[in-house]
């Protein structure tokens, strides 16, 4: 596997995160062009005017961008990019904390004033069950979980295969559940706090760890799979589960989007994918979430 050999980790801030960057884009030798050839020719998407633009104003590469670049470049050694992503991550998170710290005194008021109208809002319009009371916090089941659609509880969220052929890799689809192990799936808070996503965590005794992501780019957009690298700044890697009245009934929500996971066409048979879709209350993006041992 090749890596860059570039010096990343030392990198403290965008500028010098984007010089590593130039660094690696240098001794590839490729034009910004070429570059955008290689990852469409990956199914990758990496517009070369939007890689000029992080590159000559030095500012915080998206992750999905950064990956993209890295592939391009000819990086396939999968621990570097997950390094190059988490000094990515460890940049944003201080340059975060800073702006938060001159945030003035008013601000932060309204800001708590905000969080706990919205944090009583959500707790009176949570769905209930036919009592009228709501489904138990989703906390009560991470760890070692079992995902199972909720119309074929038969049927377990795994390790699949796009059907049309188009993306090769592995996604996440519904499968018998006695053929969904490996991998083993684990829910993970991506930081402290009640109220905080979660990871879908895969962990295969080959493969290794790999955090569920919504794919951005064609072939298999929007459909889920697995990256080596977890990333606090990635939010196609955050989950919420949104009870939905039935004791263990949720639904997934990728953070920030306004959408929900489902079932490829509504889909019941084996095989079918999960795919991120405008949600709706169909029983298709309805799933039962259990603690196994």
């Amino acid at each position: 596997m090749r890596g860059t050999g570039i010096q990343r980790r030392s990198a403290r801030d965008a500028d010098e995160l984007t010089d590593r960057m130039r660094q690696v884009k240098e001794r590839s030798g490729l034009t910004y062009r070429e570059l955008e050839q290689r990852a469409q020719a990956r199914g990758e998407i990496l517009a070369r005017s939007t890689l000029a633009d992080v590159l000559q104003r030095q500012s915080l590469p998206r992750p999905e961008l950064l990956v993209a670049f890295l592939h391009a470049c000819g990086v396939d050694d999968e621990r570097e990019i997950a390094a190059w992503l988490e000094t990515r991550s460890r940049i944003e998170e201080g340059s975060g904390r800073s702006r938060r710290f001159r945030r003035p005194p008013m601000a932060v008021a309204v800001a708590v004033i905000a969080v706990l109208l919205l944090t009583a809002g959500v707790w009176m319009l949570l769905p209930g069950d036919e009592k009228g009371t709501r489904a138990p916090a989703v906390s009560a089941v991470r760890g070692w979980v079992e995902i199972r659609p909720a119309r074929t509880p038969n049927l377990c969220l795994t390790e699949g295969r796009d059907r049309s052929g188009a993306y090769p890799s592995a996604i996440a689809a519904q499968r018998p559940c006695g053929e969904a192990r490996p991998p083993h799936t684990y829910l993970k808070r991506v930081h402290d706090g009640a109220d905080a996503p979660y990871y879908i965590e895969w962990h295969h005794p080959k493969h290794g760890k790999g955090c569920l992501t919504i794919r951005r780019s064609a072939p298999a957009k929007g459909m889920l799979e697995p990256w080596d690298a977890c990333s606090r700044s990635n939010k196609d890697q955050h989950f919420r589960m949104e009870p939905v009245g039935a004791t263990t009934r949720y639904r997934l929500r990728p953070e920030g989007t306004g959408r929900c996971v489902g079932i490829a066409a509504e889909d019941t048979a084996p095989e079918a994918e999960a795919v991120e879709k405008r949600c709706t209350d169909g029983p298709d993006q309805q799933f039962l979430i259990e603690n196994v041992a």
